[in-house]
């Protein structure tokens, strides 16, 4: 990979900084604009259904308009929203606007991941790691950023530092996009397709786990006693998940993708069957830190393997995903409710490990529906 690849790749992982901590700013900032939980609340679930809707959308346009347009638009219009929002007060409005900026959220992820076969295609399953480790990245430093506008600033400020940071990046990423030909993408139900069914369903399954953990995690730490330190255990899983993806990256699988696809699927189950085990936060530190090895490798093949199934339309199929994920993240959140008031930890995390035995056992039950690469 050269380094124009390499940059790339990090700005527009960059510019993902306000959409992945979105869900943290908006509730911040919804407390301080309404004064409401609940109504912060229901702003975070306007934006997350505007993206939920949006995604597919924006995803398709990338092929035919050209990567840089579709971009420079989203993302002008989104900065737009976001800055209004830090400005909004009142219920209605703010979650008006919440709406707003997930339906203009930019197709930057759709984006990066599609491109990457043309960037790459020598070194295609390193690239998609270092995709992986740096959106990790994202996450790990994300919540730190946002904390200490908020402490020293408010959370208004954190808002419009996180969303000019990402534009910045957005905008240094744009300029490094190559000028690839449009095209029509071909034509056909993408949703038809075998292996469509199999990557979302168990996609799907993936972020009932994800939005159960986010849930579960504070519960946790709560009922040790120690509700501070969530985001300590946050933090130490997904430095699991950014080594993981590193030894991706330095040392590609020789096994097929299915394969590996499904084998790190069922590593991540078998690794989560210990998170009902801890009592401690330092326990829960060294248990989720090994549950988080298998994460960003299995994201990695997982991109690949779209990218091989939907060719020229994988842009819009990541789209397609995002929404996915929406739903799943909001499931396993309303379910790891109840029983994280109710148990804490321990039992509670038995969900995760059923989210994640129901994506392996997709997985392997329609294995040859993958491409077998």
């Amino acid at each position: 990979m050269n380094i124009r690849a390499l940059v790339l790749i990090g700005c527009l992982n960059l510019a993902q900084l306000p959409i992945a901590m979105r869900p943290l700013l908006v509730t911040l900032t919804g407390v301080e604009a309404t004064g409401s939980f609940a109504a912060a609340g229901l702003a975070g679930a306007a934006a997350a259904v505007g993206t939920a809707i949006a995604a597919p959308l924006w995803a398709r346009t990338l092929p035919s308009s050209g990567d840089r347009r579709v971009l420079v638009l989203s993302g002008t219009v989104f900065t737009a929203a976001q800055l209004a929002l830090a400005a909004a007060h009142g219920p209605a409005l703010f979650t008006g606007l919440a709406a707003a900026s997930g339906l203009v959220t930019p197709p930057v992820s759709a984006s990066v991941r599609a491109m990457l076969p043309r960037l790459a295609k020598s070194h295609l399953t390193r690239a998609y790691a270092v995709n992986s480790v740096a959106l990790e990245t994202v996450y790990i430093g994300g919540p730190l950023w946002v904390s200490g506008w908020a402490a020293l600033a408010g959370p208004a400020a954190a808002l419009v530092a996180t969303t000019l940071t990402g534009a910045a990046g957005l905008a240094v990423g744009v300029a490094l996009v190559p000028a690839f030909p449009r095209s029509r993408p071909r034509r056909g139900r993408l949703l038809n397709d075998p292996a469509v069914h199999t990557l979302g369903a168990a996609y799907l399954a993936y972020w009932v786990c994800m939005g159960a953990m986010w849930v579960l995690v504070p519960a946790f730490a709560e009922h040790a006693g120690a509700a501070g330190q969530s985001g300590l255990l946050v933090a130490v899983w997904s430095a699991g998940s950014l080594a993981g993806g590193l030894a991706l990256a330095v040392r590609p699988p020789r096994a097929a993708q299915r394969t590996s696809y499904t084998l790190l699927l069922g590593a991540l189950a078998l690794t989560s069957l210990p998170l009902a085990l801890p009592g401690t936060i330092a326990a829960m530190a060294v248990v989720i830190a090994v549950f988080g090895l298998a994460l960003a490798p299995w994201l990695a093949v997982h991109d690949q393997l779209v990218a091989a199934t939907a060719d020229d339309r994988s842009g819009e199929l990541y789209g397609w995903l995002t929404t996915l994920g929406q739903v799943g993240s909001a499931a396993g959140s309303a379910m790891a409710g109840p029983v994280g008031d109710r148990y804490g930890g321990g039992p509670a995390f038995l969900l995760v490990s059923a989210a994640l035995v129901i994506a392996a056992g997709i997985a392997v039950t329609r294995r040859r529906t993958l491409p077998g690469a």
